[in-house]
C-alpha cells in the first residue's frame, strides 16, 4: 500500500516522465505483438504449404499406384473373358454338368490368381444362369446380385466394358455388404447380357492409398467421373460428395484450405488420374487444419517465452532512456515557470510541463502572427484606401501624396500614367448571386489576377485598386504620349483569366495618356465614362479611345418609311413585320456612342409606345410601358441588345394580346348575325349552313366551324332547336292539325319532324299537346 501511494506520488509530480516511459512501454508491447503475429502467421504458413505440398506429391504417387493395381485388375479381367472355353459357354444354349464344372474351375483359377478380386460371375442370357466363384451355378432369379443384370438390361448399346462402384450383399452372411468395383466385360452388345463381371475389392485396392496419409484423422475417398462414390474411409451422403467434388475440381492436382459445411477448416488435397480409358477417378484427401497446426505449438509456446524475457529487458532499458531524455526537460520548464509564472484560467498551475511549455510557445507565437498579420492588413487597407481616394475626390498636394507613397510603401510613378477599368458585366444578377462579403473577396480576387498577368520585368508602378460596387481600377505607367493601349495583350490575357477562373465576366476600357498625378481624377472618371460604350459594342468588349467615339453628335431619328412600316405592323398586328422594323431601326443606334444611343432608343421606345396607345385606344398603357421601366433596364441589362430583346418581347406580348381581343370582338358579332338570320328564316324551307354562308359572304367550312367552337353546338342544331321551339307554342296554343304546323316551320317530312321531336322531348307530339294543354 505504502509503494501504491508513493507510486501515486510520483506520478502526479512527474507526469511527463510517467507519460514518457508508458509511451515507450506501448510502442514496445505494440513492436513485440507485431512480430510475434507475423512469426506466427508465417509460420502457419509455411507450415501448410510444407505439408499440403507434400501431401500433394504422396496423394498423387498413391492415386497412380492405386489407377495401376486397378488397371492390372482391368486387363487381367480382359484377359480372362477373352479364354475360349469361358466365352464359349457364356454364349452357348446348353451345356453339361462336366462343362459347367470345367468353367467353375477356370472361374476360380481366375479370382485366386489376384489377390484383390473378391468374386467373379459369368452370365449366360440363353440359358438364364450365372455361375459364380462364390456359390457355382445359379438361376437369373434366385441370384444374390440382381444389381449386375439390370445394369447389363438397362445400358446403351454404345457402352463396351464399364466400371460401378457399389456395395454388394455376401450371400452366405445375412445383412453383410462388400464395397467393391465391378468390371463389367458384355459379350454380345445388343443381342444379349451374356457377360464376364469381376469384382475387385475396393479396401484391398485402396490399401496403397491409405498408407500413404502421416495423419490417423486423414479421410480419403475417390469418386468416378459421374461423381459415384468409389471408395470412402468416411460415411458421405450426396450433398457432402457434390460439395468436395466442386472445391477440388479448379484445378487437376493441388491442394487448398477448405471448410465443408458444419465442419471445421480442413486441408482439401486433389488428384486426377484416368482409369484404362474407361474412367476418370478424382482421389481427395482431407486433414483437419487444426491437427497441422498444433505441430507449431511448441514453436508458438518457446517464442512467448523469448519475447517476455525480451519485454523485461526492454523495460528496463525504457526506463534509463526516459530519465536520461526527461532531465533536460524538466530542468527548461522550470526555467520558463519561473519566469513566466503560468497559471491556468482556473488559477491553478498546469500539472503537465509539457502542455505548459506548448502552451506558452503557442501563445507567443500565435500574438506574434497577429500582431504581423494585424500590421500587414492595416497596410494594404491603408493603400487601397489611399489610392480610391486619389481616383475618387483628389484633396491633397502633390508633396502630400508623395510622402503618403513614401509612408505606405507604394511605387506610383508621378507622370506619365494611364489607367484601365475592368468592369464587371452583368452587375445586377452578381450582386443577387454574391453577399457584399464574397463581392468584396471576389474584387480583391480580380485585382490579384489583374495584377499578375500585367507583372513584367522592368515595369515598376502597376497598382490595382478595388473601386467597390462594379469596377478595378488599374495605374500603369506608359512613356509620353502612350495610352494604356499598349498593354492590349495583357489587358485581354488578365480578362481571359478573370473570366477563366472567377466566372466573371468583364468590359475593358483602356484609358489615355495623363501627365502627372493631378490628371488622375480626371483620367479616372474619362475611362469608366469609357467603359459605358458596352452599352452598344454588348458584354466582353474591350474599348480603347479609337473606337469609344464614333463622332457622331445628333439622335437618331427613324425615316419616314421605316416610321411607316412600324405604324402598319401595329395595325395589323402583324408581329414579325413589327420586329423587322425595330430591329432594322436599333442597327442603326450601333453606329452611335453611348450617349445618343441610349438617348435614340429611349425616343424609339417612346415612339412605340405612343403607337400601341392609339391603337389599342388605352389612355394609359400598362406600368412595363412606362420610362421609369424602360431606364432601369437599361441600368439591369447593360447592353443594347438586351434591351432590345426585352422590348421586343414586351411589343410581341402587345400585339398577341391585342390580335385575340379583336379575333374575340370580331367572332362575337358573326355568331349574333348567324343566330338573327336564323330567327328571321325558321319558316323557310332552304334554311341552311349554305344559306348562311351565301348571306354572310364566307365559306361553308369556316361559318361551320367558327359557330361550333364559340357555341359548342353546331348550327344545324341550333336550326332544329328553334324550330321545335315554335312549333311546341303552336301546339300547346292552338288545335290547328299537326302536319300544316310542321310544314309551316320548313320541316321537309312529317317523318323527319317525328323522329326530330321524339329524339328532342322524349314523347310524340299528340302526346305533348295532350300533357301540356
Amino acid at each position: 500500500m505504502h509503494k501504491f501511494k508513493r507510486s501515486r506520488l510520483l506520478f502526479k509530480q512527474r507526469p511527463t516522465f510517467m507519460k514518457i516511459i508508458i509511451y515507450f512501454v506501448s510502442a514496445n508491447v505494440l513492436v513485440l505483438a507485431v512480430s510475434f503475429i507475423a512469426l506466427y502467421s508465417l509460420s502457419s504458413k509455411t507450415l501448410l504449404e510444407e505439408i499440403g505440398d507434400h501431401s500433394k506429391s504422396l496423394l498423387i504417387n498413391g492415386a497412380k499406384n492405386t489407377a495401376q493395381l486397378m488397371e492390372w485388375s482391368i486387363n487381367y479381367a480382359y484377359s480372362s473373358s477373352s479364354d475360349v472355353q469361358i466365352e464359349s459357354y457364356a454364349l452357348s444354349e446348353k451345356h453339361s454338368d462336366l462343362d459347367t464344372y470345367a468353367v467353375w474351375s477356370r472361374l476360380m483359377n481366375v479370382k485366386n490368381g489376384n489377390p484383390s478380386l473378391d468374386s467373379v460371375y459369368l452370365i449366360n442370357d440363353y440359358t438364364q444362369q450365372i455361375l459364380d466363384s462364390r456359390l457355382g451355378l445359379t438361376d437369373f432369379n434366385s441370384f444374390y446380385d440382381q444389381e449386375v443384370l439390370q445394369r447389363l438390361r438397362t445400358r446403351k448399346l454404345t457402352d463396351g466394358a464399364f466400371l460401378i462402384p457399389r456395395s454388394i450383399p455376401l450371400p452366405l452372411e445375412s445383412g453383410k455388404v462388400k464395397k467393391v468395383i465391378t468390371a463389367i466385360i458384355p459379350y454380345e452388345t445388343g443381342k444379349s447380357i451374356s457377360a464376364f463381371v469381376l469384382n475387385v475389392d475396393a479396401d484391398s485396392i485402396m490399401t496403397l492409398l491409405q498408407n500413404n496419409s502421416n495423419y490417423l484423422e486423414t479421410s480419403i475417398f475417390v469418386l468416378n467421373d459421374k461423381n459415384e462414390l468409389v471408395f470412402s474411409t468416411v460415411k458421405l451422403d450426396q450433398e457432402q460428395i457434390s460439395e468436395f467434388s466442386l472445391a477440388g475440381g479448379k484445378s487437376p492436382n493441388g491442394w487448398q484450405i477448405f471448410k465443408p459445411q458444419g465442419q471445421e477448416d480442413q486441408m482439401l488435397v486433389y488428384a486426377n488420374t484416368s482409369i484404362n480409358g474407361i474412367q476418370n477417378w478424382k482421389f481427395l484427401e482431407t486433414i483437419p487444419k487444426s491437427i497441422i497446426l498444433s505441430k507449431i505449438t511448441f514453436l508458438r509456446n518457446l517464442t512467448l517465452l523469448l519475447f517476455a524475457g525480451l519485454f523485461a529487458t526492454s523495460l528496463w532499458v525504457i526506463i534509463l532512456l526516459s530519465k536520461r531524455v526527461y532531465s533536460p526537460i524538466q530542468e527548461l520548464v522550470h526555467n520558463v515557470m519561473e519566469q513566466h509564472q503560468a497559471q491556468q484560467r482556473d488559477g491553478k498551475q498546469e500539472a503537465n510541463e509539457l502542455v505548459y511549455l506548448s502552451r506558452v510557445f503557442v501563445a507567443q507565437n500565435e500574438r506574434i502572427h497577429e500582431l504581423a498579420e494585424h500590421g500587414r492588413h492595416n497596410k494594404v487597407l491603408a493603400r487601397e484606401r489611399f489610392i480610391r481616394e486619389l481616383l475618387g475626390e483628389p484633396s491633397q498636394t502633390i508633396s502630400e501624396i508623395r510622402n503618403s507613397c513614401n509612408d505606405l510603401g507604394i511605387e506610383l510613378p508621378e507622370d506619365n500614367i494611364t489607367i484601365s477599368i475592368f468592369r464587371i458585366d452583368h452587375f445586377a444578377d452578381f450582386s443577387l448571386r454574391y453577399s457584399d462579403k464574397d463581392q468584396r473577396l471576389l474584387r480583391f480576387a480580380m485585382a490579384n489576377i489583374i495584377q499578375e498577368a500585367l507583372q513584367n520585368d522592368g515595369v515598376y508602378g502597376i497598382q490595382t485598386v478595388d473601386m467597390g460596387k462594379d469596377h478595378i481600377a488599374v495605374l500603369l505607367p506608359v512613356d509620353r504620349g502612350q495610352s494604356a493601349a499598349i498593354f492590349t495583350e495583357k489587358l485581354r490575357q488578365a480578362q481571359r483569366l478573370v473570366e477563366q477562373f472567377l466566372s466573371i465576366g468583364t468590359t475593358v476600357a483602356c484609358g489615355k495618356y495623363l501627365e502627372g498625378l493631378a490628371e488622375l481624377h480626371e483620367g479616372y472618371m474619362e475611362s469608366y465614362e469609357m467603359t459605358q460604350e458596352r452599352f452598344r459594342m454588348g458584354h466582353g468588349s474591350f474599348i480603347i479611345e479609337g473606337n469609344s467615339d464614333t463622332g457622331a453628335a445628333e439622335l437618331y431619328h427613324m425615316p419616314l418609311e421605316l416610321e411607316r412600316q412600324m405604324e402598319q405592323a401595329i395595325n395589323k398586328t402583324d408581329t414579325p413585320s413589327f420586329l423587322e422594323s425595330l430591329y432594322t431601326a436599333v442597327s442603326s443606334l450601333r453606329e452611335r456612342p453611348y450617349f445618343e444611343s441610349k438617348m435614340s432608343l429611349i425616343t424609339l421606345f417612346m415612339d412605340i409606345r405612343r403607337s400601341m396607345q392609339e391603337v389599342s385606344h388605352q389612355s394609359v398603357l400598362p406600368s412595363s410601358w412606362s420610362m421609369t421601366t424602360l431606364e432601369n433596364q437599361i441600368i439591369k441589362l447593360e447592353t443594347l441588345e438586351a434591351v432590345t430583346h426585352w422590348m421586343s418581347g414586351m411589343a410581341a406580348q402587345f400585339l398577341d394580346e391585342l390580335a385575340e381581343a379583336r379575333s374575340v370582338s370580331r367572332n362575337a358579332g358573326l355568331v349574333e348575325q348567324v343566330d338573327s338570320i336564323i330567327e328571321g328564316h325558321l319558316t323557310d324551307a332552304n334554311l341552311s349552313v349554305k344559306m348562311l354562308s351565301d348571306e354572310l359572304g364566307l365559306s361553308v367550312n369556316y361559318i361551320r366551324n367558327l359557330y361550333k367552337n364559340e357555341t359548342n353546338r353546331s348550327i344545324t342544331e341550333t336550326i332544329s332547336e328553334k324550330r321545335l321551339s315554335m312549333i311546341c307554342g303552336e301546339l300547346v296554343s292552338s288545335d290547328a292539325p299537326i302536319e300544316p304546323i310542321v310544314l309551316k316551320y320548313g320541316f321537309s317530312s312529317l317523318n323527319t319532324f317525328y323522329i326530330a321531336f321524339k329524339r328532342r322531348y322524349g314523347v310524340t307530339p299528340a302526346v305533348y299537346r295532350k300533357s301540356n294543354k
